[in-house]
């Protein structure tokens, strides 16, 4: 249960509850040089009902693009790629201005998980990221006991915090190529997790993937607890891995009532966007092949088919949820657009690129400095 939370400090006629909700609309930036006004205001920053209040507010999220172009000034074939990083300030997106984010650290991004974001530059070096604070944690790399012939061929993370001892962690799952078997994966995946307050890792021993499991994409989702990533068998079945950040254990669950389809190209066609829509675990199906999609959501332990649009005369590839009713598509000639489902509106966000990635960011005072 939320503690109540007060400022002891005398504001006039403003009563401590008034003063902790308009602190909690302020952006992080504003918040972190207000911490200098009084001691009450500097522990209230840090209090973590406050960081609670102030993260989950409805408004509090920003649209993040990583974006990858070809560069039509240059002649040359090799060195003809343009890559930017950058933030959408308007939270409406009726304002289409973008701002650049200078990263200092290269690597693939994933996540987030409440502000928070992997910089993941191989296997083996891994960054912490909180965008908003502009703070970095160097994660200690973790040295995998591998059996014999075998070799990492992947490795997959999952973010998230562990409801009963409040501590974030990181599990990492390694798939390994069995190097006696041509184009053969290794029959068992080591996994381990890394804990936020210890700062080191810990194995799990792994679990058998007797299956063979692939994993779909590189991003998990985190729910109330749990991770989630879509995995896919060698025969192209799709399935939904899970693991508790409390019990520490992996399970697999099946997906929603949809065709499964066991070829390569109609599979990978027809992907499963994982999200969170109206608090619910929830895909993205595409059910004409890139023309219609279907939303389903998890209600319990059964799937719910919630609605279907389009179809469209083009086609389009799912990026991420965005708010309630809208979704972040790619469309066949690249561009980056948003659909409103609702209101059955397509819009054009004014950015093309040969591939994106889209992020959710919301502005998050969590540190990931070690204290």
């Amino acid at each position: 249960m939320e503690r109540e939370m007060t400022v002891m400090t005398s504001n006039g006629d403003l009563s401590d509850d008034v003063m902790v909700e308009t602190l909690s609309r302020l952006p992080v930036k504003s918040l972190m040089r207000l911490r200098c006004v009084c001691k009450s205001w500097y522990s209230l920053v840090k209090d973590p009902n406050f960081i609670y209040k102030h993260i989950k507010r409805g408004d509090n999220m920003r649209l993040m693009i990583y974006c990858t172009y070809k560069n039509p000034y240059d002649t040359d074939p090799f060195n003809d790629l343009i890559t930017y990083f950058s933030i959408f300030p308007d939270k409406t997106l009726k304002d289409l201005h973008i701002q650049d984010l200078e990263r200092t650290m290269k690597g693939h991004i994933t996540g987030p998980y409440d502000g928070i974001f992997l910089l993941l530059e191989d296997n083996t070096h891994i960054n912490l990221w909180n965008v908003s604070m502009d703070e970095y944690r160097a994660v200690p790399g973790y040295e995998a006991c591998l059996p014999c012939d075998t070799r990492a061929h992947s490795s997959d993370y999952g973010l998230g915090v562990d409801p009963v001892t409040n501590d974030f962690k990181l599990v990492l799952v390694l798939t390994l190529w069995d190097e006696n078997k041509q184009w053969t994966y290794y029959e068992f995946s080591p996994a381990a997790v890394y804990n936020f307050t210890t700062n080191c890792w810990r194995d799990l021993g792994g679990f058998p993937m007797s299956n063979h499991y692939r994993f779909e994409g590189a991003d998990d989702v985190y729910l109330n607890g749990f991770c989630y990533w879509v995995v896919r068998r060698p025969d192209y079945y799709k399935e939904i891995l899970t693991f508790s950040m409390s019990d520490e254990v992996f399970q697999v669950i099946e997906g929603p009532n949809v065709p499964q389809f066991l070829n390569y190209y109609e599979s990978a066609m027809r992907p499963w966007m994982l999200g969170i829509y109206d608090d619910c675990l929830s895909i993205l199906y595409s059910e004409e092949i890139a023309h219609s999609f279907d939303l389903w959501m998890m209600k319990g332990e059964s799937w719910t088919k919630q609605f279907t649009f389009g179809p469209f005369v083009e086609t389009y590839q799912p990026l991420t949820f965005w708010r309630k009713g809208e979704f972040l598509l790619q469309s066949s000639d690249k561009r980056l657009v948003l659909y409103d489902s609702i209101y059955e509106e397509m819009r054009d966000l004014e950015i093309t690129g040969l591939w994106f990635s889209v992020n959710i960011l919301k502005e998050s005072l969590i540190t990931v400095k070690r204290r």
